[in-house]
């Protein structure tokens, strides 16, 4: 459902396997208002969703409905309604000023009823353009047919771009990671059953393990980066640690056994005083009060579970039982802890396709799609792009998590 020429030839370019037909829905887009950006992109793609369901009867399709706006300098841009609005805008730009674009997403499965809904985000920045760049985009005219009033696909405005914080195709309208993960959770079953990773999850523990490791390391001169710290995450303990002895060229200066040693005890006190991570217990206690058994997957071995959740027993004890990776043979990215967990629910496993994993870690991320779980990925903010887009969904925070998407009772 656009009117986008944009989105109708990147959606044909990178969604060729679905095949395309396009619709657009005659709603009043100005009489959908709210505070957050995210919240009303995702309300007007659902209006539009609404108005085309109708005309798509007994048609067996998945229907994608997309809106787009831009923030800058503190206000949300539409499509510029004058000559006066739309160079308003672009002098912005070329002052320095970014242009974030919030997508709000759509996906209505009409033979299963199912609806997906979803946002994402980018922001791009150019140099500074001379006034031709701005007449040549006046003249052309595409900018009053686009969000913010402005084309990053045009040739003259691309010779000033910056930086893009992001991606290309979510400034162009049409996020293609995003999309992807909304048309594959469109079309898989409800889910019944629910496994949490725990570390960076569940609890806030990542932090206290970059404090330990940094100051083991600090004796070698040595850092601990993000990108190093993305490869370890999911790993059981000491294959982590292997891979960071490996990757800083600490081989023959300490071994992963005395590197893990020094760490446990770092961590003991740190581990004792970890927090729920954001929407942990609305989210726990909301399953549990409707029903939806509930299990914990974690790498951690026993005694760092048991260090981690001291603090937080009774949430834990809503889980119907844990699985600590002393009790598996391998660890993520391979997914026998999945398997294992999914194993002990009462009637034994579930079908793969109704397990719904959450995970903070490329590594459980990757375990979760192994066993053929539906995967809904909540990393940290430090993570790299290239790191993700292979789950079912992914949110910034578990306070965004919406159950009714996932076939789960609504908050």
């Amino acid at each position: 459902g656009t009117q986008s020429k944009w989105r109708r030839e990147l959606f044909a370019k990178h969604f060729a396997e679905y095949g395309s037909d396009f619709m657009s829905a005659d709603i009043d887009e100005k009489a959908i208002r709210m505070e957050r950006p995210e919240d009303m992109t995702v309300a007007i793609a659902i209006a539009k969703a609404d108005a085309l369901l109708p005309r798509l009867a007994g048609k067996d399709v998945l229907l994608v409905c997309m809106d787009q706006v831009v923030c800058c300098d503190g206000s949300v841009r539409e499509k510029p309604e004058s000559e006066t609005e739309a160079r308003a805008f672009l002098e912005s730009y070329r002052s320095g000023k970014g242009a974030r674009c919030v997508n709000g997403i759509v996906v209505h499965n009409t033979r299963t009823g199912r609806r997906v809904t979803g946002c994402d985000s980018s922001t791009i920045f150019w140099r500074p353009f001379p006034d031709a760049v701005i007449e040549h985009l006046l003249a052309e005219k595409l900018i009053f047919t686009c969000a913010g009033g402005f084309t990053a696909e045009d040739v003259q405005l691309q010779a000033y771009l910056e930086r893009v914080e992001g991606t290309l195709d979510s400034i162009e309208g049409l996020p293609i990671a995003a999309l992807r993960s909304l048309l594959l959770r469109a079309v898989a079953p409800a889910a019944t059953h629910v496994l949490f990773d725990m570390d960076g999850l569940l609890l806030d523990t990542e932090s206290a393990y970059t404090v330990a490791q940094q100051e083991i390391l600090d004796r070698f001169g040595k850092k601990f980066t993000w990108a190093l710290k993305a490869k370890m995450m999911g790993r059981k303990a000491l294959d982590a640690v292997q891979i960071l002895i490996d990757d800083l060229g600490l081989e023959g200066v300490i071994s992963a056994e005395d590197f893990l040693k020094d760490r446990e005890q770092l961590l003991d006190k740190l581990f004792a005083e970890a927090k729920l991570m954001p929407g942990v217990d609305r989210l726990v206690r909301h399953l549990h009060q409707h029903g939806v058994p509930m299990a914990v997957a974690t790498s951690s071995h026993r005694r760092h579970f048991d260090l981690k959740t001291g603090r937080h027993r009774e949430l834990f004890g809503l889980m119907h039982h844990i699985v600590t990776g002393d009790q598996v043979s391998k660890s993520k990215p391979d997914p026998e802890i999945f398997f294992e967990a999914a194993r002990r629910f009462d009637g034994g496993a579930p079908e793969s396709s109704r397990v719904l994993v959450f995970e903070d870690a490329p590594n459980g991320v990757e375990a979760g799609r192994a066993a053929s779980m539906q995967v809904c990925h909540v990393p940290d903010p430090n993570l790299a792009l290239s790191l993700r887009g292979d789950s079912h969904g992914e949110l910034s925070s578990l306070e965004e998590f919406r159950p009714e998407d996932w076939g789960l009772p609504a908050f």
